[in-house]
């Protein structure tokens, strides 16, 4: 499940809350305890998506409610004001005994919903930037570099929003008159009716209106390490999760990356394209490229998690060769709506891969197909060609084209207009000018039809 899943669940659970509240009173002080448990847990746990988001405190210390409200009434310093803002909100003058598990009416059952999908889109984002860590993901390196952050801080305004309004409605619901409970309940209403008369919501409006138009983290999910078994593939959902294991795994041990994840990458490359463009040949011309490039390459077969990832790439091509048609000459498909959402992972498929086939080629671990060599055996007048392979190099006609085919797909992939997760991170880390030269060699400039070392 992704960030834009957790973050509608969080929404609706916030307005079944608020829709509880009005509904009728609070009955015991354990139901009030845990109401005011769940609150604070909700408005803590937006707090730590937001330092997440932006890699740290925006403010260093947090002030007391008071000093918070001066902090809010400043002019500028949107993304400050927001947190302190929400930290004072999570703040309550007074311990509650823990809230037993029993108590589940509403809206106690909605407010703990909606902390716990907060929390899982915390844990989601701190898969990819840890905190206190680099960046582990390629998602987690274009976060840092503010790819999806200013959509992200809307998203979390918008739940602060509706956090607000069940604040609005907390004192009421609280209301029990006089008797032994007014005291118990006296600073969870102080500190809702503070939240609630606060400028955080008009400060949560500014960041909303600063996060139109942005990049969505919507499709962002949890960063996970290909598996063993391999997990089944049936879904596009199921799809860009492996892909996204793989993808990762290759990004941090491009050592270990070998022509099958070359050769299984490209063909997920191109079969996702196929699928996503219909009859539109142009757009699966680079894939198909480096598809048959890499086609030639040979390497040593993968191991331990590099075999894992290339099983999980396996899986994605399996499937995504069950959407295809059966035959050549079947009438083309209208473009997979679907589909595309896998679609918006290959730019940085295509920026993995060539990360890969430079330290493949550092290491002298690919090998092209080398001129053959006449025998013949003692005793027979027939000479028979002897296939014989080399370690390949940058000069290589292969290696060129397939690393020209990767570095074209990483552009055209990033400049078209993706609804979703690539329009999160529309620039992933691109191999530097003088590795891409070094790559390419001096056949760079090369006049088309020159030969240099003919691989094919």
């Amino acid at each position: 499940m992704s960030f834009g899943h957790w973050h509608r669940e969080a929404s609706e659970a916030l307005s079944a809350a608020t829709a509880a509240l009005g509904q009728r009173r609070a009955n015991t002080a354990a139901e009030i305890n845990a109401a005011v448990t769940a609150r604070s847990a909700l408005f803590t746990q937006l707090a730590r998506v937001t330092e997440l988001l932006v890699g740290g405190r925006p403010a260093a210390e947090v002030p007391d409610r008071a000093g918070a409200a001066a902090i809010l009434a400043r002019r500028g310093q949107a993304l400050t004001k927001f947190y302190v803002g929400l930290r004072a909100a999570a703040i309550v003058d007074r311990r509650f005994p823990s809230a037993p598990a029993t108590a589940s009416t509403e809206p106690v059952r909605s407010l703990r919903r909606a902390a716990d999908a907060v929390g899982v889109i915390g844990d989601i984002l701190a898969s990819h930037v840890p905190p206190g860590r680099g960046p582990c993901t390629p998602e987690g390196l274009a976060i840092r570099a503010s790819g999806g952050v200013q959509s992200g801080l809307a998203d979390i305004a918008r739940l602060t929003l509706h956090a607000v309004m069940v604040d609005i409605a907390l004192p009421a619901w609280l209301d029990r008159g006089k008797g032994h409970l007014a005291e118990i309940y006296r600073a969870a209403a102080e500190a809702a009716r503070w939240t609630a008369g606060s400028r955080l919501s008009s400060v949560a409006r500014e960041l909303i209106g600063a996060g139109r138009g942005q990049p969505s983290l919507d499709e962002l999910n949890v960063a996970r390490s290909p598996l063993n078994p391999v997990p089944g593939v049936s879904t596009v959902d199921d799809a860009i999760t492996a892909v996204a294991a793989a993808r990762s795994w290759m990004w941090h041990n491009p050592a270990q990356l070998t022509g099958a994840h070359l050769q299984l990458g490209t063909r997920v490359g191109l079969a996702v394209h196929v699928l996503a463009s219909g009859d539109d040949m142009q757009m699966v011309g680079g894939w198909r490229q480096a598809a048959i490039a890499a086609g030639e390459l040979r390497a040593t077969p993968p191991v331990g998690p590099a075999r894992d990832a290339a099983a999980e790439l396996a899986e994605v091509l399996r499937w995504l060769r069950s959407k295809t048609p059966a035959h050549p000459d079947d009438p083309g498909k209208p473009p997979d709506q679907q589909i595309a959402r896998l679609d918006a992972e290959l730019s940085f498929m295509a920026a993995t891969l060539h990360k890969g086939l430079s330290a493949a080629l550092q290491r002298r671990e690919l090998f092209v197909r080398a001129e053959s060599s006449l025998k013949r055996q003692a005793g027979s007048l027939v000479f028979r060609a002897t296939e014989r392979w080399r370690p390949a190099v940058s000069d290589d006609d292969v290696v060129q084209d397939l690393t020209r085919a990767l570095l074209q797909r990483h552009d055209v992939d990033r400049e078209r207009d993706h609804p979703v997760a690539a329009r999160a991170f529309p620039h992933p880390p691109r191999p530097r000018a003088s590795t891409a030269q070094a790559s390419v060699g001096p056949a760079a400039n090369a006049r088309p039809g020159r030969d240099l070392r003919r691989s094919r």
